[in-house]
């Protein structure tokens, strides 16, 4: 374990809280139904969504809202901050909600534009490609598309060479191989089509997307300020001393997971981690609330709960860190509560929340995570 990390354990105070199976968020059906009447083909992705997962080591993601932002009013910006041999390494996964049989053809469409990027046009570049969100990650349809400065709608379209489950069907968008800052905002595919609209469907425009749609155990409601995004899909996942995989999960708040997995005992506890930005900036003397959600699948200790820990850090130099925690998860659904004094001030995104699941063998499903400022 790292020295200065097992030195701080006693900064912040913890409390655990069980609770039991927690309702998950209510689609729009109604609304997606209309969105779908209007479409070519059959809609089989939530367009009112963009809180897509995302990964990769030099990649920060953030939300954009802004009414002039096309198809809704909002965006995911992705910035890539070191360029990589291959472009897989950073992007991010549009989920499907409805099957893709093989031999359909499958269309998705968005809207993009390029911030900045070190290409020689100025241009991003992506590439988008159907798939599963399992190993070995079978897809089809490779496409790189070069994305302008200006607002635009950009489509993709192949033959399914395999079926699609709705369960781990993706939309794959790869971006790593090129240092650049892209927006995409709604995105929409449809099976049975092959093209969507031409300048993008405006018809559709006043369709609601969500940066996230956050859900607030009843437990957490008047803590204070929310100054993270609780959902998943700005976080980063790494670490040598396990696995991870992102799951759908109807009994947690927000309705997603990660599963941490470690098969073997003498891995450092940080070398599984995830990392959760805090977006709003944090004074000094601030008093804040983190709430994680989190239940053990399995674990070889002698109780069968599973070891975590947690530390805010800043995301500069010195990269000095507080509000180190080491605790224990029950086999069922916990809010995991922390509350700590900031030290010193941090500016907007100055600051995250770091978890870590090493150490030992075990099984770990991490839920929403919600950091607040008491005011």
């Amino acid at each position: 374990m790292n020295t200065r990390l097992k030195a701080a354990w006693a900064a912040g105070a913890l409390v655990i809280a069980a609770v039991a199976a927690a309702p998950g968020i209510a689609q729009d059906k109604d609304a997606l139904a209309a969105l779908d009447a209007q479409l070519p083909g059959d809609l089989v992705n939530d367009p009112s969504r963009i809180d897509w997962q995302s990964y990769g080591a030099d990649l920060e993601a953030s939300a954009v809202v802004d009414d002039s932002i096309p198809g809704g009013g909002a965006a995911r910006r992705f910035a890539v901050t070191r360029a990589a041999e291959f472009i897989y390494t950073a992007g991010a996964n549009i989920p499907l909600v409805e099957d893709v049989d093989r031999g359909d053809t499958v269309t998705v469409g968005f809207y993009a534009r390029t911030v900045e990027a070190d290409s020689d046009d100025g241009n991003g570049v992506l590439r988008l490609r159907f798939q599963r969100n399992v190993a070995p990650y079978p897809g089809f349809g490779e496409q790189t598309l070069s994305i302008g400065k200006d607002w635009a709608w950009y489509e993709v379209t192949a033959t399914a060479e395999q079926k699609l489950r709705s369960k781990d069907g993706i939309v794959a968008v790869q971006f790593g191989r090129t240092r650049q800052i892209i927006e995409i905002g709604q995105a929409i595919v449809v099976s049975g089509a092959a093209k969507i609209a031409d300048q993008g469907p405006v018809q559709v425009a006043a369709a609601r997307v969500q940066t996230a749609e956050v859900e607030m155990p009843e437990g957490l409601a008047g803590t204070g300020t929310l100054i993270n995004d609780p959902g998943q899909g700005s976080w980063k996942f790494g670490g040598s001393a396990g696995s991870y995989a992102n799951r759908d999960e109807p009994e947690i708040w927000m309705m997603k997971a990660t599963r941490f997995e470690v098969a073997q005992d003498g891995t450092e506890l940080t070398g599984l981690s995830a990392t959760v930005p805090i977006n709003q900036a944090i004074e000094e003397g601030d008093d804040l609330v983190v709430a994680i959600a989190a239940r053990t699948i399995s674990s070889a200790n002698a109780d069968g709960k599973a070891i975590a820990a947690s530390r805010i850090q800043g995301t500069a130099p010195p990269f000095e860190s507080f509000a180190s925690n080491r605790f224990k998860i029950g086999d069922t659904w916990q809010l995991v509560k922390i509350t700590t004094k900031a030290p010193r001030s941090y500016g907007a995104g100055g600051a995250e929340l770091s978890l870590f699941f090493g150490g030992s063998v075990q099984a770990v499903d991490l839920g929403p995570v919600y950091v607040f400022k008491v005011e």
